[in-house]
């Protein structure tokens, strides 16, 4: 099982963008991931087809599943 911390935002113009951290550590708090997406915003760390991060949609851990099949 693999697991990936989600981090999505609006930018400037209003159009969705995430960001995916894959393995990420574990036992972060909601204020800890809200903190550095404010930061990210505020730093202007990011910018995507010249619109900057503008605001935190929300964050979320996404575990999936692979299984094999054989042949």
């Amino acid at each position: 099982m693999s697991k990936v911390l989600q981090l999505q935002f609006q930018t400037t113009k209003g159009t969705e963008y995430s960001i995916s951290i894959d393995a990420p550590k574990e036992g972060l708090s909601s204020k800890e991931v809200y903190d550095v997406m404010n930061t990210i915003i505020e730093k202007g760390v990011f910018e995507i087809k010249g619109e900057r991060l503008a605001e935190i949609d929300s964050a979320r851990y996404v575990e999936r599943t692979v299984t094999e099949l054989e042949a």
